[in-house]
């Protein structure tokens, strides 16, 4: 049970026929994606976090929370706090505030869920990737037992959304992060989690699944010993958002022989090695 608790939490770093969204809420879908991925350019935790308050604010500012059916904000709201934990955890992976922010999140979607049970096999992708982030970042908060029944739904999940939608690469990266994380005998697979990177790579939309699609296939290709491959998609990395301490992080794990995956699983004992 201890393996699978951890496997879970190694997700911290997304399942219905209804994907489509309208026009205008898919454009603001790429728009937060787009914000999301420019946080790459912070120099630190903190300038993230302010970045990402402030854009959540200018989106208020601009009315759109207020015209957006109730699905799709909350979409958008699981991807800006998301987001915005994934910096607070960052900065501190000990800090008090950690719990009560993303639980709070995993409360509204429980919430929503609860409240629209007649339609619970009409959830859109979007909404059941988004808020399968923000249930990976709640799973060390969680009972053991929640942990992880929460886990394999999660998997029936990301299966259909693969199934339904085999060129959404938002959903390959994260049905490819469960692969790769889970162990074998949980149902875990390093072979089809870089089968879908590598076609998350190739049907990437915008530059954030491009960006993050090459980010993990470069570190399967390292695990793999493959570093000629893992290095010519970091500077693909670079061609698509250039400047980032997130790659140059990355190299110099890889130059001190650990993967970010790796480190995902392992961040204070990789961390106590590097100083």
């Amino acid at each position: 049970m201890k393996n699978y608790k951890s496997f879970f939490l190694a997700l911290f770093i997304f399942i219905s026929s209804n994907f489509s969204l309208s026009a205008d809420n898919a454009q603001l879908v790429h728009r937060v994606l787009d914000a999301r991925l420019k946080t790459r350019l912070c120099q630190s935790s903190e300038e993230a976090i302010d970045f990402m308050d402030s854009f959540r604010k200018s989106l208020e500012a601009e009315g759109l929370f207020s015209s957006l059916d109730e699905e799709t904000g909350l979409v958008i709201d699981n991807m800006i706090a998301l987001e915005r934990y994934n910096y607070m955890y960052e900065k501190n992976l000990s800090s008090s505030d950690l719990k009560p922010f993303i639980l709070s999140q995993y409360d509204k979607i429980n919430a929503y869920k609860d409240s629209h049970e007649d339609k619970k096999s009409d959830f859109s992708a979007w909404f059941i990737l988004s808020s399968g982030d923000v249930i990976n970042s709640s799973m060390q908060f969680l009972p053991q037992s929640t942990a992880i029944k929460q886990g394999l739904r999660e998997k029936d999940e990301y299966d259909k959304v693969v199934e339904k939608n085999p060129d959404l690469s938002f959903g390959l990266i994260n049905a490819a992060l469960w692969y790769y994380f889970a162990p074998a005998i949980g149902g875990g697979s390093k072979a089809t989690a870089k089968n879908y990177f590598e076609r998350a790579v190739k049907s990437a939309s915008c530059d954030y699944e491009g960006f993050y699609s090459r980010i993990y296939l470069s570190q399967v290709y390292f695990d793999e010993g493959d570093k000629d491959s893992a290095e010519k998609l970091l500077d693909e990395c670079d061609e698509i958002l250039n400047g980032t301490k997130y790659v140059s992080f990355i190299r110099y794990l890889n130059q001190n022989d650990f993967s970010l995956m790796y480190y995902t699983n392992n961040r204070e004992k990789v961390e106590k090695k590097l100083n």
